[in-house]
């Protein structure tokens, strides 16, 4: 999985993460999304969908959770 031409250098993003046959709409940070990426990539638990072009309002989802931890390796 490469994130090279589509995936925005900044702002946030619309990040689907599945996890025992439940979907989960979040926003996150592409930054922070990059290093959910890195982690995924050692372990994956769980499946990560990005989603383009569906919402206007990324406001309308919630955060992804411990946004925070992800903005940094």
């Amino acid at each position: 999985m490469t994130t090279e031409g589509w995936f925005p250098p900044k702002g946030d993003v619309h990040v689907r993460i599945w996890l025992a046959g439940m979907a989960f709409d979040y926003t996150a940070t592409a930054a922070a999304v990059r290093y959910l990426i890195h982690d995924w990539r050692k372990k994956h638990w769980f499946t990560i969908e990005f989603i383009r072009d569906t919402i206007d309002d990324y406001g309308l989802l919630p955060r992804l959770p411990c946004e925070q931890l992800f903005l940094g390796p």
